[in-house]
């Protein structure tokens, strides 16, 4: 693939909902996007990541409950859950004979930056390819259910779900803050009501669109009035929501020895 190609498939991914129902992918395909994610960088080469593909039926149902039954995914063919795996680094010290404490919020951030560079390139090596994926984050908020349907060791969480397919529809890519925005010199850059309300109507406006509606100035200031940033956010992330997730999620951290009481 040419650099400019390369470029190509980061600028213009964007997640797929609408996949050819189950349509195979050939196995070499299938390697091919592994493989990305197996070459990512990762800190001092530890590489603290597994990815298990969900074949069995039985597997597949139970995780696809735990994601709130999101109908879409049972149209992708694959399903690969991503992990953030301590156990395996930890194992291969243990059996050449050191035992030491690689646990702790350092090298648990570490690994989660580890898995997510695995994730990017997984998800551009299937652009590049011709398939479509979205990831899958929900089962985040059930480790424990997640960790019994895929045995996973100490050391071991499920990260997400990378859903892999044939799309059907591509939509267009979404908006996303100004580069203006994101992008600082020297020190931080903080955001002014207008940045805000700048980037909000451009999301209004993309998402409309995306959606196949009609959208008219008015439609666009109705959903303004409606639904701003922080009205969005807040009933789709609520607060009860976040602190009880955050509760079980640094329960199950600690049961499986990736922090300590």
């Amino acid at each position: 693939m040419e650099n400019s190609d390369i470029l190509k498939a980061v600028l213009e991914r964007t997640s797929i909902r609408n996949f050819e129902k189950r349509k195979k992918i050939p196995e070499e395909l299938l390697r091919k996007i592994l493989v990305a994610g197996i070459r990512a960088p990762s800190a001092g080469n530890i590489q603290p990541r597994t990815f298990i593909i969900a074949k069995d039926e039985a597997v597949r149902k139970r995780l696809y409950e735990l994601c709130e039954d999101q109908a879409f995914m049972n149209d992708a063919p694959v399903w690969i859950v991503v992990c953030v795996d301590l156990h395996r680094h930890l194992k291969a010290a243990r059996v050449t004979g050191v035992e030491y404490d690689y646990t702790g919020i350092l090298p648990y951030t570490m690994s989660v930056l580890d898995v997510a560079l695995s994730l990017e390139n997984m998800t551009i090596a299937v652009e590049s390819l011709g398939l479509g994926s979205v990831m899958i984050g929900s089962i985040i908020e059930h480790p424990e259910e997640t960790r019994m349907i895929l045995k996973l060791p100490e050391h071991c969480l499920a990260l997400c779900i990378l859903c892999i397919g044939y799309p059907k529809r591509k939509p267009e890519t979404r908006e996303k803050w100004n580069y203006e925005i994101i992008v600082c010199e020297d020190a931080y850059r903080d955001i002014q009501a207008n940045d805000v309300l700048e980037y909000w109507k451009k999301i209004v406006l993309s998402d409309l669109k995306r959606g196949g509606k009609i959208v008219s100035p008015e439609i666009v200031e109705r959903f303004l009035k409606e639904r701003n940033y922080g009205k969005s956010y807040s009933n789709h992330y609520k607060e009860d929501f976040i602190k009880t997730t955050n509760s079980r999620l640094t329960e199950f951290l600690k049961k499986q020895g990736f922090l300590k009481n």
